[in-house]
């Protein structure tokens, strides 16, 4: 049998090994001192320090575990320390080493768990696993963390020993200086917290209405939802990485990248919204004829032609000839309203190009913004059409399930939500025959028409749908941690393996730790689960029943897309 330790892959002399011995003999560092007694008596006083108080919360009391001593011919790509410890099973068996990386907590590399804390690393080695005493192939979570704590924090203590042996100017905080100085930004953001609480707080009349006006366009516009969403990004930009506790070394990460996540978000859409500004300005005329044709042609003309062939019995389909008559009528009126405002509005079309340009100069996020704004605005006469469709569609399928009950003798009962039987009288039964006779002969026509608008809004639903993901896109991708993926995976870990290699004379092997990186379904959670928002909000089977029930089709909830991504 074969006791346990960890030990660092860059300690290589000999001396006083400290460290932890729970939940494993965990080395942290060695101590070039004669005496045991100096060497708690230094462990102590940097035990009692300020900047250690976190590192043992999070890791323990560290202490003196034993003796180690390097033979001077002996060469390995891994140190080989003869081991005698004062604590543990190592006493009684032989000491086989697991080597891992001591990483500095400048250089934001650390050790993580996997994405199931209770299993910490496999040993795929069978004849290694029943060498040892013990099988951390499987151990509880706390203890997992723990062990995965001390790994990241053993540099630490050992700047934190270095800092209490020499007691020289430079002290722990400057190793930190990097992360616990405050941004010089931060009285900026302080200065615009204080002007939105005084404007929240106000009691002028014109920023109490300019405050209710923005609060209750967000939900209507999505140009306002993207100020906000920039506004909160520069904020998170100018307070920069704050301060944490020593040796959490995953939450300054973690602040790290999403700070300067944010910070190549916010360049690139600068950068992709400039190209598209100048891509608008070369190609303008061609631009204003695309819209014009887009707006008018098809979003005008087209429906009522549509509707005029509709009247006309198409392809043998006998409709209802004054319903149908009425109906064409009626929304080839609404759509002809619709119209005349658009003319109006046909002359201020290069403004609101040049509008859009200027949109483009903050980023393509706030051009696609615009768009989503111009298609509800320009679309309002499906939605309009598409809504009196709906209301008449749904009342009518009402009034045929209420007599349907009729017919079969039993009624509605609305205070217990259930049908129960009933007897009519013959005048009544006589009139929902009558009623039936008309819904029979209507339904038809008004089906018809129905359908029709239920396949616009849907159509525009989709092209909204797509506008708003390619919105989510250039707003939340994960740019940065991809990058760091591919630089440097320690600075992402995903989980722990143990990397099993001969030693040189080919007479054993060197175990050490490393990490896998974060696995790209991890990075991409965000998109994961907003696209599976979006399919369940717009799956087709969904999209026909609603249409079959004739409910409202409408696009998904903003705060869903907010919530997710």
């Amino acid at each position: 049998m074969m006791s346990l330790t960890f030990w660092p892959c860059d300690v290589a002399r000999s001396g006083l090994c400290y460290g932890w011995d729970h939940p494993a003999l965990c080395v942290a560092g060695v101590l070039e001192v004669e005496e045991d007694s100096h060497a708690d008596a230094l462990l102590q006083r940097v035990a009692r320090s300020a900047e250690a108080q976190a590192l043992i919360r999070i890791c323990g009391t560290p202490r003196v575990l034993g003796r180690c001593v390097f033979s001077s011919l002996g060469r390995s790509s891994y140190p080989q320390p003869e081991l005698k410890m004062f604590y543990g099973p190592s006493q009684a068996y032989p000491t086989a080493c697991i080597y891992y990386h001591r990483h500095d907590a400048n250089s934001l590399r650390f050790y993580a768990l996997g994405s199931n804390g209770t299993h910490l690393f496999d040993l795929q080695d069978k004849v290694l696993r029943s060498s040892l005493k013990h099988n951390f192939s499987h151990i509880a979570s706390n203890t997992g963390q723990i062990l995965v704590n001390q790994w990241n924090s053993a540099k630490s203590l050992e700047q934190f020993i270095e800092h209490e042996q020499h007691a020289q100017t430079i002290n722990t905080q400057e190793v930190n200086a990097r992360f616990k100085a405050t941004s010089k930004f931060t009285a900026i953001d302080k200065k615009i917290q204080c002007t939105i609480d005084e404007i929240e707080s106000s009691t002028n009349l014109f920023w109490r209405a300019a405050s209710f006006v923005f609060v209750h366009s967000r939900e209507f516009s999505i140009v306002v939802q993207q100020i906000e969403s920039r506004t909160r990004k520069l904020r998170r930009l100018l307070r920069g990485v704050q301060p944490v506790p020593n040796g959490d070394v995953r939450l300054k990460s973690s602040q790290y990248i999403e700070f300067y996540n944010t910070l190549w978000i916010i360049l690139n859409d600068l950068i992709i919204g400039i190209a598209l500004r100048q891509f608008l300005r070369q190609d303008r005329q061609a631009f204003l004829h695309l819209f014009k044709l887009a707006f008018e042609d098809k979003a005008v003309h087209k429906i009522r032609q549509i509707l005029l062939w509709l009247d006309s019995w198409p392809a043998g389909l006998k409709l209802n000839t004054e319903l149908s008559r009425f109906y064409s009528h009626s929304f080839m009126g609404l759509i002809a309203l619709w119209n005349r405002g658009f003319r109006t509005i046909i002359p201020l079309t290069p403004m609101l190009l040049s509008a859009l340009e200027l949109g483009s100069a903050f980023g393509v996020t706030m051009a696609l913004a615009m768009v989503c704004d111009l298609v509800c605005v320009f679309m309002a006469h499906v939605q309009l059409c598409y809504m009196v469709s709906v209301i008449v569609y749904g009342q009518l399928l009402r009034l045929t399930a209420s007599l349907w009950n009729l017919f079969r003798g039993r009624r509605h009962n609305v205070l217990r939500n259930r049908t129960d039987p009933w007897d009519y009288d013959v005048d009544q039964l006589l009139l929902g025959t009558i009623l039936f006779t008309l819904v029979a002969y209507l339904f038809p026509t008004v089906l018809v028409y129905y359908i029709l608008f239920a396949i616009m809004r849907v159509s525009t639903i989709l092209v909204y749908a797509s506008l708003e993901m390619a919105l989510a896109f250039m707003n939340y991708f994960p740019i940065f941690a991809l990058m760091l993926r591919v630089k440097d995976t320690q600075r992402s870990p995903g989980s722990i393996y143990m990397k099993v290699e001969p030693t040189e004379g080919g007479s054993g092997v060197n175990v050490s730790v490393e990490s896998h990186p974060l696995p790209l379904a991890v990075t991409f959670s965000q998109y994961v689960e907003l696209w599976k928002q979006l399919a369940k909000h717009y799956h087709p089977f969904r999209l026909v029943w609603y249409v079959m029930l004739g409910r409202v089709l409408d696009t998904i909830p903003r705060a869903h897309v907010h919530s997710t991504a």
